[in-house]
């Protein structure tokens, strides 16, 4: 038979057992709104029985019930897989973030964007085409100019601080890794002192250190290993961060100056290390904040590096493509040979052609070397300079007698506008001479080589004469009072109209732009290079937008899997608050009815009889 008292360790577990359930319940409802909290539940379990002996048989009777622990309601497979999505999740947030601001660079269409003034500045040039004489059309066209260095060199400095951003933001970023691997590090131990006996769960600091790694994930891609003492071992791209033996790997950054070799970037770079060893960290490609700001600078594909190169080719197309046709023209003073963008210094024009010949362009590169010839803007004189046609005034020169052979040699005995000296080949001018023969009859050649051959001879019917080479209209005339004779030679003027109006290289300066394709800028035109360049901004930064919608509704579907398993739910608590509160009052009840019979039991008894 059990013991008279027994009843009394009974219901003494019930109380407590209901009352450690209420108060659980009252914990889970007031961290209802509590992040990362996890709901915890009380396991009950019948307590031990006593066992006793009823003649041969042996039976037991029951000894009620125990708390045999209090543990969270936590899915560990979700976690992983939520701190693997949340990790790729981050990563198409910060590399659409950064694709917008890109297109913030560009602005794209608009009428402040590098498209608009480069059609500003092509149409200037067709417009000069049409009369290169005319000043207000040859201040158009400097005045696009600028306005198309000015739009490059904007967008170049906007990327340039977009790194420098980033750069801040992978400091920042570094900064909470070592914060939040600190805190687990410390949470490790605590969990692993508090569960040491076997008897106690470490709910509520194992919910601390569970958000903790999932605001980790977000930052980098982790794998999260626990060993049997409930610590947790944390790793990225194969390197420990955290170690289940207390050891905590601290992450630095090392900032490179911007033009240093061998990648001679623009700007700084900020990278990720470890303090121990010095090594860069390299990420998983497509997981965490971290890698998507990194590639989002450094990418050569989408990120600023590869806009930046992009810049770089459309500065050294206009450096050396675009100042190769304007060199090989001529200013309204008959000169060639100098550059619209770029320097303009008294020594001659850089030519750009043999200019950063090497892989990496030095400090400054193509985009700070791009500018509009300070020669041409520095005063009206300089509008001179815009090469809008290809040739220039024709200029005398004498040779002997009336032989159509023998080198000629220039004079400046000109009467209209001409060039002082001849130029190289092949721009070589087209050469006149005039001979007077021993019957007074007058004939000119002319020579495109610099006098080596000659064209055949043509008579002359008097003097002046005007006649047409090469497109203009020339007037010749022979300086002689005496009659010639023999094969003597006489001093001649050449004389011509202005054809400063001829805007042929204007015309070739235009496609230049807009049609003819360039290696530079693998062989399609500028135009359709800038063109490509922007529609591939764009479809990037719409399927960034697109993948990112699409992980956002991965993570919200398994973070809504784990509120199912580990979210509080208040009409479920407020049912158990319910429950357990019936079964502590029944409890108190059967303790009434046993305490009336024990006082029956202990001061009635041996009362019959008195």
């Amino acid at each position: 038979m059990g013991s008279t008292f027994g009843g009394l360790n009974i219901l003494s577990r019930s109380l407590y057992a209901n009352q450690a359930s209420l108060e659980t319940v009252g914990h889970n409802i007031a961290n209802a709104g509590t992040d990362g909290y996890s709901r915890q539940r009380v396991n009950l379990v019948t307590a031990s029985p006593s066992g006793e002996v009823y003649g041969r048989n042996k039976n037991y009777s029951g000894s009620g019930v125990t708390v045999a622990s209090i543990t969270r309601a936590r899915d560990r497979f979700t976690d992983e897989q939520l701190w693997k999505e949340s990790s790729s999740l981050s990563y198409s947030q910060t590399s659409s973030a950064a694709l917008t601001k890109m297109e913030g660079v560009f602005t794209e269409p608009s009428e402040t964007g590098i498209q608009t003034v480069l059609n500003r500045f092509w149409t200037s040039w067709q417009t000069l085409s049409t009369d290169a004489s005319d000043s207000g059309a040859r201040t158009a066209v400097a005045q696009q100019g600028v306005a198309l260095v000015n739009a490059v060199q904007h967008a170049a400095e906007q990327l340039r601080d977009t790194a420098a951003n980033i750069n801040a933001e992978i400091v920042a970023s570094v900064d909470k890794i070592n914060q939040i691997t600190d805190s687990i590090n410390k949470l490790n131990e605590q969990i692993y002192f508090t569960e040491f006996s076997g008897t106690n769960n470490a709910n509520d600091l194992r919910d601390s250190r569970d958000l903790l790694v999932d605001e980790l994930s977000t930052l980098v891609d982790i794998s999260v290993k626990e060993d049997s003492t409930g610590r947790y071992t944390i790793q990225t791209s194969g390197l420990t961060l955290v170690d289940a033996k207390g050891y905590c790997n601290k992450l630095s950054t090392e900032t490179t100056a911007k033009n240093t070799p061998p990648d001679n970037l623009s700007y700084d770079v900020t990278n990720v290390v470890f303090v121990n060893s010095g090594d860069v960290v390299n990420f998983a490609d497509g997981k965490g904040e971290l890698k998507g700001l990194i590639d989002s600078r450094d990418s050569s594909t989408k990120g600023i590096k590869g806009y930046m190169d992009n810049l770089e080719k459309v500065s050294q197309f206009l450096l050396q493509d675009f100042n190769a046709v304007h060199r090989s023209g001529y200013g309204t003073d008959n000169i060639n040979g100098r550059n619209f963008f770029g320097d303009g210094s008294a020594d001659g024009d850089t030519d750009y052609s043999t200019t950063y010949t090497t892989a990496t362009p030095p400090s400054g590169g193509w985009i700070n070397a791009l500018c509009v010839n300070e020669d041409i803007t520095d005063s009206t004189s300089g509008l001179a300079i815009i090469a809008a046609k290809t040739t220039f005034s024709l200029v005398s020169a004498v040779a002997p007698g009336s032989s159509n052979t023998g080198t000629a040699t220039v004079s400046a005995t000109g009467t209209g506008t001409y060039a002082p000296t001849a130029p190289t080949t092949p721009s070589t001018p087209t050469t006149v001479r005039v001979s007077v023969n021993n019957l007074g009859d007058m004939s000119y050649a002319t020579s495109t080589d610099g006098g080596t051959t000659w064209s055949a001879s043509t008579t002359l019917t008097a003097s002046p004469e005007t006649v047409t080479i090469q497109g203009m209209d020339v007037t010749i005339k022979v300086n002689s009072a005496t009659t010639p004779t023999g094969t003597d030679t006489y001093d001649f003027t050449l004389s011509k109209g202005n054809n400063n109006a001829s805007g042929d290289n204007a015309i070739l300066l235009g496609n230049r732009l807009k049609i003819d394709s360039s290696p530079t800028l693998g062989d399609v035109s500028l135009d359709s290079f800038y063109s490509a360049m922007i529609s591939t901004l764009g479809v990037q930064s719409q399927d960034s937008q697109r993948l990112n919608t699409n992980q956002q509704t991965v993570v919200d579907q398994l973070s809504n899997l784990r509120a199912s398993t580990s979210g509080v739910n208040m009409d479920e608590e407020m049912t158990d608050m319910i429950r357990f509160q019936k079964g502590y009052n029944a409890s108190a009840r059967v303790l009434t009815a046993m305490d009336e019979m024990l006082d029956k039991l202990i001061n009635g008894t041996g009362m019959v009889g008195r």
